[in-house]
């Protein structure tokens, strides 16, 4: 009944089961990934640019759709009996809440260190710029993919890292958000649902 419906919405068959696999059969989750898919086709068809802003996005919300609710996050912690299995499992199955946390710690750091902001905003514009260049050709070297402007964007940013005097900075707050991941991820109970979510991305890399 689920494929029925989405595929009575012009999808074929192929792409609606591979976004209700996506979305845990989630219909509506899964209408919502399959518009946006056409809607970027049909964005690249009329010559739209490379979409690596839309790229971006669709990579980030395909990570936060898979957020856990916070009560679940904090639910249970025991000393792991098999660490690796463990920490492998929450690390696959909460880590859209890890990513939240990490940008939370970030923006609290920014805000008690200024020259932090103010180093990450020249630095959130340098990717922008990246970004935004689109199919926009480079002269005496053409138009560069997303992933090489991104590459090249990594050599001012590390600059402006280094001149401003905040690389000790970020590594502490790399420290701190790796140090809450990791240890959340070690000490989190696992649960059956977090279990059979990491067997089915082994599934899928195998494939």
């Amino acid at each position: 009944a689920r494929v029925s419906r989405l595929t009575a919405l012009g999808f074929d068959v192929a792409s609606v089961r591979a976004a209700l696999e996506e979305c845990d059969g989630d219909v509506d989750r899964a209408e919502q990934l399959l518009r946006q898919e056409r809607a970027r086709r049909e964005t690249a068809a009329r010559g739209g640019g490379d979409g690596g802003a839309e790229e971006i996005g669709r990579a980030v919300n395909s990570v936060l759709r898979e957020q856990r609710p916070w009560s679940e996050f904090g639910e249970r912690f025991l000393w792991p009996e098999h660490p690796r299995e463990r920490m492998l499992t929450n690390l696959v199955y909460y880590r859209a809440n890890y990513l939240i946390l990490c940008v939370a710690a970030t923006l609290v750091a920014m805000l008690l260190v200024p020259q932090l902001l103010f180093t990450a905003g020249l630095v959130a514009m340098t990717f922008g710029g990246a970004v935004a260049l689109g199919n926009t050709p480079v002269p005496h070297i053409g138009p560069l993919q997303l992933e090489q402007r991104l590459s090249l964007a990594t050599v001012p940013a590390a600059w402006l890292l280094n001149s401003s005097g905040c690389a000790g900075a970020l590594l502490r707050l790399a420290a701190v958000c790796g140090g809450m991941v990791l240890a959340h991820a070690l000490l989190r109970a696992r649960s059956l649902s977090s279990r059979w979510r990491y067997l089915h991305e082994q599934f899928k890399g195998q494939g």
